[in-house]
Protein backbone atom coordinates (compact mmCIF):
# COMPACT_ATOMS: atom_id res chain seq x y z
CA UNK A 1 0.00 0.00 0.00
CA UNK A 2 2.72 2.05 0.83
CA UNK A 3 4.61 1.76 -2.28
CA UNK A 4 1.58 2.43 -4.21
CA UNK A 5 1.28 5.73 -2.43
CA UNK A 6 4.54 6.18 -3.60
CA UNK A 7 4.24 5.58 -7.17
CA UNK A 8 0.90 7.74 -7.13
CA UNK A 9 2.92 10.73 -5.73
CA UNK A 10 5.41 10.67 -8.38
CA UNK A 11 3.01 10.24 -11.33
CA UNK A 12 1.36 13.36 -10.05
CA UNK A 13 4.48 15.14 -9.38
CA UNK A 14 5.64 14.11 -13.28
CA UNK A 15 2.12 14.72 -14.54
CA UNK A 16 2.24 18.24 -13.13
CA UNK A 17 5.56 19.24 -14.07
CA UNK A 18 4.71 18.16 -17.57
CA UNK A 19 1.45 20.34 -17.39
CA UNK A 20 4.11 23.31 -16.14
CA UNK A 21 6.05 23.13 -19.63
CA UNK A 22 3.41 22.59 -22.22
CA UNK A 23 1.34 25.77 -20.44
CA UNK A 24 4.83 28.06 -20.61
CA UNK A 25 5.69 26.93 -24.32
CA UNK A 26 2.13 27.84 -25.00
CA UNK A 27 2.07 30.90 -23.42
CA UNK A 28 2.79 33.81 -25.67
CA UNK A 29 5.79 36.04 -25.16
CA UNK A 30 4.61 39.72 -25.48
CA UNK A 31 7.31 41.42 -27.10
CA UNK A 32 7.32 38.37 -30.58
CA UNK A 33 6.60 40.68 -33.22
CA UNK A 34 7.20 44.08 -31.66
CA UNK A 35 10.24 46.05 -33.44
CA UNK A 36 11.57 48.68 -31.34
CA UNK A 37 13.07 51.17 -33.90
CA UNK A 38 16.07 53.45 -33.53
CA UNK A 39 17.36 51.71 -30.47
CA UNK A 40 14.53 51.12 -28.32
CA UNK A 41 13.83 48.27 -26.40
CA UNK A 42 10.64 46.35 -26.11
CA UNK A 43 9.96 45.73 -22.13
CA UNK A 44 6.12 43.70 -21.76
CA UNK A 45 5.03 44.38 -25.08
CA UNK A 46 5.67 48.12 -24.97
CA UNK A 47 8.63 50.01 -26.41
CA UNK A 48 10.73 52.31 -24.46
CA UNK A 49 12.43 54.92 -26.49
CA UNK A 50 16.01 56.48 -25.78
CA UNK A 51 16.08 60.13 -24.82
CA UNK A 52 14.67 62.28 -27.70
CA UNK A 53 12.38 59.31 -29.23
CA UNK A 54 8.81 58.82 -28.63
CA UNK A 55 5.98 56.71 -30.24
CA UNK A 56 4.53 53.78 -30.08
CA UNK A 57 7.47 51.71 -31.84
CA UNK A 58 10.21 54.94 -31.23
CA UNK A 59 9.61 56.06 -34.30
CA UNK A 60 9.91 59.98 -33.86
CA UNK A 61 12.53 61.76 -33.09
CA UNK A 62 13.35 65.23 -32.51
CA UNK A 63 15.68 68.74 -33.37
CA UNK A 64 16.07 70.99 -30.96
CA UNK A 65 16.49 74.53 -32.54
CA UNK A 66 18.22 76.98 -29.77
CA UNK A 67 18.07 80.89 -30.15
CA UNK A 68 21.15 82.53 -29.80
CA UNK A 69 20.13 85.67 -30.75
CA UNK A 70 19.42 88.68 -28.71
CA UNK A 71 14.92 88.83 -29.21
CA UNK A 72 12.59 86.66 -29.17
CA UNK A 73 12.73 83.90 -32.54
CA UNK A 74 9.20 83.34 -34.39
CA UNK A 75 10.20 79.77 -36.07
CA UNK A 76 7.95 77.18 -38.27
CA UNK A 77 8.49 73.87 -38.46
CA UNK A 78 7.01 71.93 -41.24
CA UNK A 79 4.07 74.52 -41.05
CA UNK A 80 4.04 74.06 -37.40
CA UNK A 81 5.09 77.54 -35.32
CA UNK A 82 6.27 78.75 -32.29
CA UNK A 83 8.57 81.09 -29.98
CA UNK A 84 11.47 80.65 -29.10
CA UNK A 85 13.02 83.61 -26.29
CA UNK A 86 16.05 84.59 -26.13
CA UNK A 87 18.82 82.34 -24.65
CA UNK A 88 16.77 79.52 -24.74
CA UNK A 89 15.80 76.05 -26.60
CA UNK A 90 12.52 74.20 -28.36
CA UNK A 91 12.59 70.87 -29.62
CA UNK A 92 10.12 69.76 -32.80
CA UNK A 93 9.15 65.98 -33.30
CA UNK A 94 9.02 64.65 -36.52
CA UNK A 95 9.36 60.80 -38.31
CA UNK A 96 13.11 60.10 -37.77
CA UNK A 97 14.63 60.38 -41.03
CA UNK A 98 11.98 62.88 -42.22
CA UNK A 99 12.47 66.21 -43.36
CA UNK A 100 12.49 69.41 -41.56
CA UNK A 101 11.55 72.45 -43.45
CA UNK A 102 12.60 75.25 -40.88
CA UNK A 103 12.03 79.66 -41.39
CA UNK A 104 12.78 81.63 -38.06
CA UNK A 105 12.83 84.91 -38.02
CA UNK A 106 14.39 87.67 -35.08
CA UNK A 107 11.09 89.77 -33.60
CA UNK A 108 11.62 93.28 -34.44
CA UNK A 109 10.70 94.66 -31.23
CA UNK A 110 12.99 96.41 -28.80
CA UNK A 111 12.69 96.18 -24.84
CA UNK A 112 10.85 99.05 -24.52
CA UNK A 113 8.55 97.65 -26.48
CA UNK A 114 9.23 99.89 -29.93
CA UNK A 115 9.18 97.62 -32.94
CA UNK A 116 12.27 98.57 -34.50
CA UNK A 117 15.52 97.12 -36.32
CA UNK A 118 16.34 94.35 -39.05
CA UNK A 119 14.82 91.41 -39.77
CA UNK A 120 17.01 88.17 -39.15
CA UNK A 121 16.07 84.98 -40.92
CA UNK A 122 16.74 81.64 -41.47
CA UNK A 123 15.56 79.29 -43.78
CA UNK A 124 17.13 75.67 -44.58
CA UNK A 125 16.38 72.01 -44.24
CA UNK A 126 17.32 69.24 -41.97
CA UNK A 127 16.66 65.47 -41.03
CA UNK A 128 15.09 64.50 -37.92
CA UNK A 129 17.60 61.94 -36.26
CA UNK A 130 17.82 58.31 -36.57
CA UNK A 131 19.18 55.54 -34.69
CA UNK A 132 19.40 56.97 -31.42
CA UNK A 133 21.37 60.77 -32.47
CA UNK A 134 20.41 63.47 -30.90
CA UNK A 135 19.77 66.77 -32.90
CA UNK A 136 20.23 70.20 -32.20
CA UNK A 137 20.52 73.39 -34.72
CA UNK A 138 21.46 76.67 -33.66
CA UNK A 139 20.30 79.60 -34.69
CA UNK A 140 23.21 82.01 -35.22
CA UNK A 141 23.03 85.64 -36.31
CA UNK A 142 25.39 85.53 -39.14
CA UNK A 143 28.42 88.59 -38.87
CA UNK A 144 26.46 91.14 -41.28
CA UNK A 145 24.22 91.96 -38.62
CA UNK A 146 25.37 93.06 -34.73
CA UNK A 147 22.08 93.87 -32.02
CA UNK A 148 22.48 97.35 -30.81
CA UNK A 149 22.07 98.65 -26.58
CA UNK A 150 21.62 101.96 -26.35
CA UNK A 151 22.57 103.53 -23.08
CA UNK A 152 20.83 107.33 -22.90
CA UNK A 153 22.10 110.04 -20.85
CA UNK A 154 21.26 112.93 -22.94
CA UNK A 155 19.02 115.67 -21.20
CA UNK A 156 16.67 113.86 -22.74
CA UNK A 157 14.87 110.51 -24.21
CA UNK A 158 15.99 109.45 -27.91
CA UNK A 159 13.21 109.09 -29.88
CA UNK A 160 15.04 108.16 -33.52
CA UNK A 161 18.30 105.65 -34.30
CA UNK A 162 19.54 105.93 -37.77
CA UNK A 163 22.66 103.90 -38.99
CA UNK A 164 25.01 105.14 -41.62
CA UNK A 165 22.14 105.49 -44.31
CA UNK A 166 19.79 103.03 -43.08
CA UNK A 167 15.96 104.06 -42.90
CA UNK A 168 15.51 105.86 -39.31
CA UNK A 169 14.09 103.90 -36.72
CA UNK A 170 11.76 105.47 -34.29
CA UNK A 171 12.52 104.61 -30.62
CA UNK A 172 11.79 105.68 -26.64
CA UNK A 173 14.99 105.34 -24.75
CA UNK A 174 14.49 106.54 -21.27
CA UNK A 175 17.47 109.03 -20.50
CA UNK A 176 17.79 106.78 -16.97
CA UNK A 177 21.45 105.65 -17.37
CA UNK A 178 19.55 102.11 -17.90
CA UNK A 179 20.33 100.06 -20.86
CA UNK A 180 18.09 98.97 -23.57
CA UNK A 181 18.21 96.58 -26.03
CA UNK A 182 17.03 98.58 -29.58
CA UNK A 183 17.13 95.96 -32.52
CA UNK A 184 19.54 94.75 -35.00
CA UNK A 185 21.19 96.49 -37.77
CA UNK A 186 22.59 95.19 -40.91
CA UNK A 187 26.39 96.18 -41.77
CA UNK A 188 29.71 94.68 -42.07
CA UNK A 189 32.52 94.86 -39.28
CA UNK A 190 34.29 97.84 -38.44
CA UNK A 191 33.12 101.02 -37.79
CA UNK A 192 29.65 102.59 -38.29
CA UNK A 193 28.26 105.77 -38.24
CA UNK A 194 25.43 105.99 -35.42
CA UNK A 195 22.79 109.17 -35.89
CA UNK A 196 20.12 109.85 -32.59
CA UNK A 197 17.52 112.26 -32.01
CA UNK A 198 15.88 113.06 -28.81
CA UNK A 199 12.74 114.61 -27.61
CA UNK A 200 14.36 117.70 -26.49
CA UNK A 201 15.28 118.73 -30.05
CA UNK A 202 18.51 117.43 -29.98
CA UNK A 203 20.70 115.62 -32.65
CA UNK A 204 23.85 113.85 -32.16
CA UNK A 205 26.01 112.12 -34.40
CA UNK A 206 28.46 109.63 -33.41
CA UNK A 207 31.41 108.23 -35.61
CA UNK A 208 32.84 106.06 -35.28
CA UNK A 209 31.29 103.23 -33.58
CA UNK A 210 33.07 99.81 -33.44
CA UNK A 211 31.25 97.27 -34.83
CA UNK A 212 33.31 94.00 -33.65
CA UNK A 213 31.65 91.26 -36.55
CA UNK A 214 31.42 87.62 -35.50
CA UNK A 215 28.56 85.57 -35.17
CA UNK A 216 25.98 86.38 -31.94
CA UNK A 217 28.00 90.39 -31.97
CA UNK A 218 26.51 92.84 -29.66
CA UNK A 219 27.78 96.49 -29.47
CA UNK A 220 26.60 98.46 -26.38
CA UNK A 221 26.81 102.50 -27.06
CA UNK A 222 26.70 105.14 -24.66
CA UNK A 223 24.81 108.27 -25.65
CA UNK A 224 26.00 110.92 -24.34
Amino acid sequence: MKQFKVLLLTAFVTLAAFATVIYSSCKKDPCSGVTCQNGGACNGGSCTCLSGYSGSRCENSTITFTNDSYTTVNITVNGSSATIAAGNSLSFTGGAGSTANVTATTAAYSSTGVQIGDLVSWSFSDNFPTGGDLLTDPLDVPNTYFYLYLINTLPSYINSVALNSQVTDYVAVPNDGYTYGVGYYFTQSGYANLYVTTTGGGSYNYYPIYVPGGYNSSVTFNAK
